[in-house]
């Protein structure tokens, strides 16, 4: 986290200087605003619920069904939620994160992560309209195993070097 607040922090006076520079850095900060004047509410909601979440989920339920030991079964599960977690960004990755924190394995948190990105169902029915049904199925059809394949990989990896 820290290094992504310097990374953050660099970028942030970088592009202010540039933005001085050409005169537009009210413009910017102005925008800045009101975009945090709209996301804040939503963070800090996602942030207390992601804090609830991880009350409320028993740590046997991790160690049982998301842990690395879990094998198969937590990549499974992490597709089967990530394709039906019909959130945002601002609310699914603080939940995510409450979730590989509370000890979920490396292999079901990609499963899960891929599957909110990638299947999620509540894109369902947009897609389906607009690009028509013959898509969504060919792209469900496909994204399910490369959800799969990718939380396979990641538990690899976790076995292997972690």
């Amino acid at each position: 986290m820290t290094l992504t607040i310097i990374v953050f922090t660099i970028l942030a006076v970088v592009l202010l200087i540039i933005n001085y520079r050409s005169g537009k850095y009210r413009d910017g900060l102005r925008s800045s605003s009101r975009q945090l004047v709209i996301a804040l509410p939503i963070i800090i909601l996602a942030m207390l619920l992601a804090g609830l979440l991880e009350v409320l989920i028993p740590e046997e339920f991790i160690k049982r069904w998301l842990a690395q030991e879990a094998g198969m079964t937590g990549i499974l599960l992490g597709v089967i939620g990530g394709t039906i977690m019909a959130i945002g960004p601002y609310a699914s990755y603080p939940i995510i994160a409450t979730v590989y924190h509370a000890g979920a394995g490396l292999g079901t948190t990609i499963a899960l992560l891929c599957a909110w990105s990638f299947l999620n169902l509540s894109k369902l029915p947009f897609e389906g309209g607009f690009l028509g049904l013959k898509f969504s199925l060919v792209r469900m059809g496909i994204g399910i195993p490369l959800c799969v394949l990718a939380g396979v990989l990641a538990h690899l990896i976790e076995l292997a070097w972690f």
